[in-house]
């Protein structure tokens, strides 16, 4: 039997809910805000919601309402092997299964993020053994890309999200880079129409990222695209989400004003023309170049982002003129790993390509940059 303990007066919760956010939310829900009306509505009219237990937890922390809590442990104890809602139900409102279900998981960023909640919510001690395991995996997918998945980039940070909240370390120490640019990268990783029209897991995933780092410039960037009143999620599954994540107080800057490229040297190009839904976008990856609503042509020639050159090295020399000064320049068309020469200051410097045929070029380069050996 599925036993439930509803809150009766303030607890600490392990997953989530800060104490600063509980305390946003619940004046949300003072205040009858639209997104705190969104969510109210959904669970009158949506009984069917796949989110229903997130949901209804949700509502009964913020309001103390009993029923909806209790309605919240009868639908965990129905859908066992929804263990991200089991753990938040487990956590908030003190219910708990007489026994562990047999599901058979996806072993992917998901599923360490559910196995991180449930050995919290349960109050295992090996919550850090979990962490330790899990992490490593989950960072190098993230480095490789999959940040791009609106479903792993936001369990990525519901995950560090709990590790730092229960485990009190910071898994983005790891890789301090990768995380500084991560805001601004998954922004520009959205094709036109994803900026102008997103999922409403993006804007998620968005918005929750937001909060690792509000101060970081780049988080600010995604905070102004975020919370543009026209993403605002006003139906369906995701309601809950905006309602959770969404902070108003959190400062924020018009990603129109942010250079629309950014490169990270793993081999990974992100750029566009400017910020118009009609501008070009490219990825260059090791998975090729894609392309949206760019001129025919456009690969075989310098080609400008914002304040970046992008050059095509076809001959085995090109030169780097002083009109570059004001831009940032990356070559590309080269080898994977190609080495080039280069001088700097007026004197002989080399360099390497990175793993997708790309370098970007040192500052104060000027000449010839050519292919060597």
């Amino acid at each position: 039997m599925f036993c439930s303990v509803v809150l009766s007066a303030p607890r600490p919760f392990h997953l989530l809910l800060t104490p600063r956010r509980l305390h946003r939310l619940k004046l949300d829900a003072q205040r009858q805000t639209p997104r705190w009306m969104d969510l109210a509505h959904r669970l009158k009219t949506v009984s069917d919601s796949p989110q229903r237990g997130f949901e209804l937890a949700l509502y009964s922390v913020v309001t103390g309402d009993p029923k909806s809590g209790k309605e919240a442990v009868q639908w965990a104890a129905a859908h066992p092997c929804d263990l991200r809602q089991d753990a938040l139900v487990r956590d908030w409102l003190g219910g708990s299964p007489d026994a562990a279900p047999a599901c058979k998981p996806e072993p992917d960023i998901e599923h360490a993020r559910d196995r991180l909640f449930q050995a919290i919510a349960k109050g295992q001690e090996d919550a850090e053994a979990v962490y330790k395991a899990e992490w490593k995996p989950m960072l190098a997918k993230l480095e490789g890309g999959a940040f791009r998945d609106p479903r792993a980039l936001y369990a990525a940070v519901e995950f560090i999200d709990a590790v730092r909240i229960n485990l009190h370390m910071d898994p983005r120490q790891d890789d301090r880079t990768f995380f500084g640019q991560l805001p601004i990268e998954f922004l520009l990783s959205l094709k036109p129409e994803q900026v102008e029209h997103p999922g409403w897991r993006a804007h998620a995933a968005a918005l929750a990222l937001v909060t690792l780092d509000p101060n970081l410039p780049a988080s600010q960037f995604l905070q102004g695209w975020a919370m543009e009143n026209r993403q605002m999620v006003r139906t369906g599954p995701g309601v809950a989400y905006e309602f959770l994540w969404a902070d108003p107080y959190l400062p924020g800057i018009g990603y129109q004003n942010l250079d629309p490229w950014v490169y990270d040297p793993r081999g990974r190009l992100f750029a566009r023309k400017n910020w118009s839904a009609k501008a070009c976008w490219i990825e260059i990856s090791a998975k090729g170049v894609e392309e949206q609503n760019c001129p025919a042509g456009w690969r075989a020639k310098p080609a400008a982002f914002g304040r970046l050159m992008l050059i095509p090295m076809d001959p085995k020399c090109l030169t780097v003129t002083p009109a570059l000064k004001d831009h940032a320049a990356i070559i590309w068309h080269l080898p994977p790993g190609q080495k080039l020469r280069f001088k700097i200051n007026g004197k002989r410097d080399t360099a390497h390509a990175d793993n997708i045929g790309l370098w970007r070029v040192v500052n104060d380069a000027r000449g010839k940059v050519c292919l060597t050996r």
